[in-house]
């Protein structure tokens, strides 16, 4: 059977709006081989939403080394007033804060949590129970881990707080455009994806607050 007689013979047997879902799906695939880099581009700057001079109260540095120290330039270089991180131990935040040689004040420490809405609310419980006011804050922490970190942050804090986001130093795999060529952003891009899906759902569309199970903040942290 001749291709031209198979479409002929497809199109034909169907519905029209079956014909219209299938077109476009058809449609839709040969935009994606046509045009998939520029679309893959387009995805992985659209996670790694980075203001490159973010200005703000509060840094909130999401755990990690290099999310505390790339916070703590933005504090040394006067772009915002305060810290606030978790996930990371007292005594580790301790250290840190000793060999920066900043003042203690300048530090807010929001205890363990499990994952990024888990930590959104620790900073907003954090806040709330000291007397430092603020209305801008940046959150500090891996490109592709941005977008969902300021969606669960929005989640949280509502409108009236203004959330920017910067990336940490990244290395050449991370920093590359073309993300899906390499193994370490390839598996940073396809899990933020997963992750935001769910977050999406779970915390969005069923308004969920409370923290899930170990087995469920493993997979989805």
């Amino acid at each position: 059977m001749s291709m031209e007689i198979f479409y002929f013979n497809l199109f034909k047997t169907r519905k029209p709006f079956c014909n219209i879902v299938l077109i476009s799906l058809l449609l839709a695939s040969a935009n994606l081989v046509i045009f998939h880099e520029p679309i893959l581009i387009s995805y992985g700057n659209w996670l790694s939403i980075s203001n490159p001079k973010p200005f703000a109260d509060v840094a909130v540095s999401l755990g990690g080394e290099n999310r505390l120290e790339t916070a703590i330039s933005l504090l040394t270089s006067g772009q915002v007033k305060i810290i606030y991180t978790d996930a990371v131990s007292l005594e580790y935040l301790k250290d840190k804060v000793k060999k920066s040689g900043l003042p203690s004040s300048k530090f807010y420490w929001g205890g363990s949590t499990k994952n990024t809405f888990d930590q959104a609310l620790a900073f907003r419980r954090t806040m709330n129970s000291v007397s430092f006011p603020y209305r801008q804050v940046v959150i500090v922490s891996d490109r592709y881990h941005l977008r969902r970190s300021r969606w669960a942050f929005r989640q949280v804090l509502g409108a009236d707080i203004k959330i920017t986001t910067y990336a940490t130093p990244a290395n050449e795999a991370m920093s590359d455009p073309y993300w899906w060529k390499h193994k370490e952003s390839r598996d940073w891009v396809i899990s933020e994806t997963k992750k935001f899906m769910f977050y999406s759902i779970y915390y969005g569309l069923l308004g969920r607050r409370m923290p899930l199970s170990p087995k469920d903040l493993a997979m989805h942290n």
